[in-house]
């Protein structure tokens, strides 16, 4: 099949799926059409998951996955009426189409990678894959999986969802990799809420925030790699977004929603640990007033009760197969600790958080972690670690210094956004600010480059947000030095990187005589000197691949040239939306800021 072709039935296969599972849980919703779209394709997400647990646990025969087109089918027999009036609606049909658009552009970029590279970036997407294998095959359930690890050391929600798509197709490692991609997406959902709930007054702000979201480094370098840190970002900001109304009026059905939702994402990724901290202080610091009422702790478990039992899901069948030690201290940021005490705990934080905010040409750091022969190489990888590992390069180089001027000036007037007051900004920021380098442990526990890229991409998907919101209101000559900056982001964190990652490669026929050896034996004595484009990470990756016999999507014959352009032109779409649309974002909830 035409590779184009093929990517575009896995996309279709993908909406219809999550949207066709997800929207009878949400259709008697009533929240706005395209809060309904947004929690309809989350909450399909998490009933690929809950069959594929079904499926391991009863070791179902592979004809059983049948059972998910069908059904679809059947939701959408019993529920067109609810699909139809969704579709009608002009705010989720726009949300629709910039979904579109942003997963086009970043299958568009995926077609491109023929192997990981930048930073240290490696191997991750090989565990990713033998966990989701663990699902697809029906393994024992102790296993080894890749690197010797066992299934408790990551959370399964991402990977057992992936298996029953890759079930439903093929289940090799493209095809891992392209349905990976499309979860990674689903972050922009809830971005395109908060545009339109901090921008009430900016009838633009959706369509700049799709055009942010799809230029950003950070976004498309963590799309294109095949692990599950968007997909987080995408039920903790969805959980976030339903939470703030319910935490101004009240809302059960609204507050049920958010716990649920951030349950999920705690169930992809345990990055979501800070930000469920933050949110469930916030609930009971902002309720206390009616601690010593019944009722509101009768609420507060009811509410709370669909989350719980989605977490039992995976820590009560875990904790009865592994054990309580295995289930709860087996992931890395425990087993990594090298901390003793806790003078030494709060100085290797202390440091983390000084290299996550300070960027590492302002302070002294050892560059021959990035040494290399290939002049190229060296660039892409000293920008790739400002625009992952560093909290304001994660926006851009003017971006960031734009967001910290806009929350100032928005502190210094005491708006509210989003509906919620000032005080619950600036405790969700700071809480998730600290929390998240913190729960990090790092090798050696100190991190010279920072850690934003592990808990606090949950940020960058508000931050863009909160810009896009505010570009209208900046002077003009400063959106002019903003656009400047996302070209040059463009250039030297998107254009250089995926460059590098798909015509850039080390000498095959080394990395075959590396990989033809036994297992392991070829990788400590790499010829460092062969290498023509990067470092120790892009050897690693390649290694990896070719000694397992991967095929990445950027293997398929798909023209440079076209892809470009199909590229071009979906930018340009997206570009055009800004000067042609208007958004009529619905509220988060009963409370409006302008009020």
């Amino acid at each position: 099949m035409n590779p184009v072709l093929q990517l575009l039935l896995c996309l279709a296969v993908f909406a219809g799926l999550i949207l066709g599972l997800g929207l009878p849980w949400v259709a008697s919703w009533r929240v706005a059409p395209a809060e309904r779209l947004c929690a309809a394709a989350l909450a399909g997400v998490v009933a690929l998951y809950l069959f594929a647990l079904a499926d391991y646990g009863l070791d179902l025969p592979a004809r059983a996955r049948l059972l998910v087109p069908l059904a679809v089918l059947a939701a959408a027999g019993l529920r067109w009426q609810a699909g139809v009036a969704l579709l009608r609606d002009p705010d989720a049909r726009r949300l629709l189409g910039a979904w579109l658009l942003v997963a086009g552009w970043s299958l568009g970029f995926l077609a491109l990678v023929r192997n990981y590279s930048g930073g240290c970036w490696a191997l991750d997407w090989a565990d990713h894959y033998s966990r989701t294998l663990f699902f697809l095959h029906h393994q024992p359930v102790h296993t080894p999986l890749f690197g010797g690890d066992e299934l408790p050391t990551r959370p399964p929600l991402a990977n057992a969802a992936t298996a029953v798509l890759l079930g439903l197709t093929r289940g090799d490692f493209p095809h891992f990799q392209i349905f990976t991609t499309l979860l990674c997406t689903l972050a922009f959902l809830p971005v395109w809420l908060f545009a339109g709930a901090f921008g009430r007054s900016a009838p633009r702000a959706q369509a700049v925030a799709t055009v942010l979201f799809m230029l950003n480094p950070s976004v498309l370098e963590n799309s294109t790699f095949a692990w599950t840190k968007l997909p987080t970002v995408a039920f903790v900001l969805t959980g976030l977004y339903f939470f703030l109304p319910a935490l101004a009026a009240g809302s059960r059905r609204r507050l049920a929603a958010a716990f649920g939702f951030l349950a999920a994402g705690l169930l992809i990724h345990y990055s979501a640990g800070p930000y469920v901290v933050a949110i469930v202080a916030a609930y009971f610091w902002w309720r206390r007033a009616r601690w010593l009422r019944a009722a509101f702790w009768r609420d507060t478990v009811l509410c709370a009760l669909p989350a719980v039992l989605l977490l039992a899901t995976w820590f009560g069948w875990a904790w009865l197969a592994f054990g309580s030690r295995r289930t709860l201290l087996s992931n890395t940021s425990v087993a990594e600790s090298t901390v003793h005490s806790w003078g030494a705990f709060i100085h290797q934080k202390s440091v983390n958080l000084l290299h996550t905010v300070v960027p590492h040409f302002l302070r002294p750091v050892d560059y021959g972690f990035i040494a290399q022969t290939s002049r190229a190489g060296f660039v892409r990888d000293w920008f790739f670690l400002l625009y992952q590992m560093n909290l304001l390069w994660v926006f851009g180089s003017i971006g960031g210094l734009t967001l910290l001027g806009l929350l100032a000036r928005g502190a210094l007037m005491g708006r509210r956004a989003a509906g919620a007051p000032r005080g619950f900004w600036c405790w969700f920021l700071g809480a998730t600010v600290v929390l998240g380098v913190a729960v990090v442990s790092p090798f050696g526990g100190v991190d010279p480059w920072g850690l934003a890229h592990i808990c606090l991409l949950g940020l960058l998907g508000l931050g863009l947000a909160f810009l896009a919101a505010r570009f209208d209101g900046l002077f003009r000559w400063w959106r002019l030095v903003l656009i400047v900056g996302l070209a040059m982001d463009f250039a030297l964190g998107v254009g250089l990187q995926f460059y590098l990652e798909h015509a850039a490669l080390p000498p095959l026929e080394v990395v075959h005589a590396t990989a033809a050896g036994p297992a392991g034996a070829g990788l400590p004595h790499l010829d460092y000197n062969a290498v023509q484009t990067s470092q120790w990470g892009t050897w690693v990756n390649l290694w990896n691949k070719v000694r397992n016999g991967y095929e990445f999507v950027g293997d398929w014959a798909v023209p440079p040239p076209l892809l470009l352009g199909l590229l071009a032109c979906l930018l340009g779409l997206a570009v055009s939306r800004c000067f042609g649309q208007a958004s009529a974002a619905p509220p988060p909830g009963d409370s409006d800021p302008a009020r």
